[in-house]
């Protein structure tokens, strides 16, 4: 059976709830694309500018967006292809691994960004209506469900580093670089610290499939 099916759906709360998430990512998707379109982007042109902004510098690469926007590596060429040829990014090799491509904003694309400071508040003024108990239950629920299809291999996740299980604060401190992560073996500096990680796992979750 299916969800949209309006008879399934009245013995299943699981199927109503289901299809309400499939009818708000039709709302996401209007309100995102006429964001994007204020300033000429697509919204996945957005997503993808957006990504390597607030994504750490050593780890903004092709396919990392690939796997942020669930896309196959040739679809994200593609797009990152298209942003290359309008300026707004450029794409350098990694100097730990020659084989990856990382990716970096141009001047234009920096200041593109600065333009996308609305990109998502349609949706944030829309769950603003909630009472503040609503959408504690509201952040609690979408967040278990998110961890779930994150744990399924559906989602990907990245968040800054503070509240990751793989994070040492001030590791060696009085130092340019006084943060650690366990993960990568790698020291980091304050700035990356507060830029998102891919590999970010919030403490308390497991972390046996990884």
């Amino acid at each position: 059976m299916t969800v949209y099916d309006p008879l399934y759906r009245q013995d299943s709360r699981a199927a109503r709830v289901g299809m309400t998430l499939l009818r708000l990512s039709q709302a996401v998707k209007t309100m995102t694309t006429s964001e994007a379109s204020e300033v000429g982007l697509t919204p996945v042109q957005a997503q993808s500018l957006l990504f390597v902004r607030y994504t750490k510098p050593f780890l903004a690469s092709v396919g990392r967006l690939a796997e942020a926007l669930g896309v196959t590596h040739v679809t994200a060429i593609g797009v990152i292809d298209g942003l290359v040829g309008r300026g707004l990014i450029r794409k350098t090799t990694s100097p730990d691994d020659r084989r990856v491509t990382l990716l970096r904003l141009t001047d234009a694309g920096e200041e593109l960004c600065q333009r996308l400071g609305s990109f998502g508040r349609s949706l944030e003024r829309a769950l603003s209506v909630l009472e503040p108990t609503e959408l504690e239950m509201l952040e609690r629920g979408l967040g278990a469900l998110i961890w779930s299809l994150r744990e399924a291999g559906v989602l990907h996740v990245a968040e800054p580093c503070r509240g990751c299980v793989h994070f040492e604060e001030n590791a060696a401190p009085g130092t340019p670089e006084p943060h650690r992560c366990r993960l990568i073996q790698r020291f980091l500096n304050e700035h990356e610290v507060q830029l998102a990680c891919p590999d970010f796992t919030a403490q308390g979750v497991s972390t046996d499939s990884r």
